[in-house]
């Protein structure tokens, strides 16, 4: 399903994508005036790392793991010390799915891409890459993959401690980058999602990171790089602000972004509840699976009621989205931690300048 989203998100954000900076910041509310949200140092932060994706990074446009690496790479840089646990195979709209049954095996890619080869070599991890399959053996090209969650949950209970040698939980798992993005009604389908929330509900702090399309419905090489420095700069300030917390899960999704630059308009939002994909099915007796992107008078599409929702500052506005989500689904109306305030404040901190 990631496909069809990224075509979505490039449908109806391709008419103000040169309108992206045109966002005047100055009418946000400075809650994050009073307050200095430096970043602090990543240096041996251990993060887990993985994704819905794969991490093949074999596919010529890169949907299958480049953002993985990309963000792999830029944490690595910082100091942080990776080690990735995610999916053999693509898992894209897996959601929260898990495997019931079944042994796991691993394997590792058969072709990284080179400029890789060498981030986190020097940190305790050794920059280990994992790739998690269903199989009574090691993974093979055509093996059935394991999850997102069980890839996450394979390492958080078993792999990290037996094959990496942490005695103690990670400091953080990051899930992404996402190839696409992930708001408002497509957050429950994600995969990319779906493994923060698994780090979450284990008592992790948790951030789900996704990028969104070009005019040509990919997305580049450069965004995923922009993407993955926007998130490695606001993990330094998450930790320096001591907002690392396993109450939240931090999403973030990222516009599409030409020169490789992450982008300077960042949005504090919420969770969006207007529909961006509406199922169609064709045929008789056999019915083929499509979807809709929604506009004003789709039928089935119900419209975005909220001011600060995600999918509106991404896809209509062209700004970086970040939001708080929980794997608590008990509705509560109104609540206001104070955590989140400075969560919040923070993030509109990055959109300020």
């Amino acid at each position: 399903m990631t496909a069809v989203i990224r075509r979505a998100a490039a449908v109806l954000a391709l008419p103000l994508l040169a309108a992206c900076s045109a966002h005047d910041t100055d009418t946000t509310p400075d809650r994050g005036a009073h307050e200095d949200f430096a970043p602090a140092s990543l240096d041996g932060l251990r993060v887990l790392l993985g994704n819905d994706d794969s991490m093949r990074a074999a596919r010529e446009d890169g949907s299958d793991g480049l953002g993985l690496y990309e963000l792999r790479s830029a944490l690595c840089a910082a100091g942080a010390d990776v080690v990735v646990f995610a999916p053999w195979g693509y898992q894209s709209s897996m959601s929260g799915a898990v495997s019931h049954s079944g042994s796991f095996g691993l394997g590792s890619p058969s072709d990284p891409p080179d400029e890789y080869a060498d981030d986190c070599a020097d940190a305790p991890g050794g920059g280990a890459v994992h790739g998690v399959c269903v199989e009574d053996g090691p993974c093979e090209e055509d093996s059935p993959s394991a999850t997102p969650v069980d890839s996450v949950t394979f390492a958080l209970h078993h792999g990290l401690r037996e094959l990496v040698g942490w005695s103690e939980a990670p400091d953080v798992v990051v899930s992404g980058v996402n190839s696409g993005p992930n708001v408002a009604t497509q957050i429950p389908n994600s995969g990319t999602v779906g493994a923060a929330l698994a780090g979450q509900l284990a008592g992790v702090p948790s951030l789900a990171v996704s990028a969104s399309v070009d005019e040509d419905l990919v997305v580049t090489p450069e965004t995923y790089s922009a993407t993955a420095a926007f998130t490695a700069d606001l993990l330094a300030r998450l930790h320096g602000a001591d907002l690392l917390t396993s109450e939240y899960l931090v999403n973030v999704n990222h516009p599409h972004s030409a020169d490789g630059e992450p982008a300077s308009d960042v949005r504090w939002t919420e969770a969006g509840t207007g529909t961006v994909l509406v199922p169609t099915f064709t045929g008789e007796d056999t019915y083929e699976l499509g979807v809709t992107v929604c506009g004003p008078d789709t039928p089935g599409c119900l419209p975005e009621t909220k001011e600060d929702a995600d999918s509106t500052a991404l896809l209509t506005e062209g700004a970086v989205s970040v939001s708080a989500l929980t794997s608590d689904r008990t509705y509560a109306s109104g609540e206001d931690p104070a955590e989140i305030e400075r969560l919040a404040a923070l993030v509109e901190s990055l959109g300020s300048s």
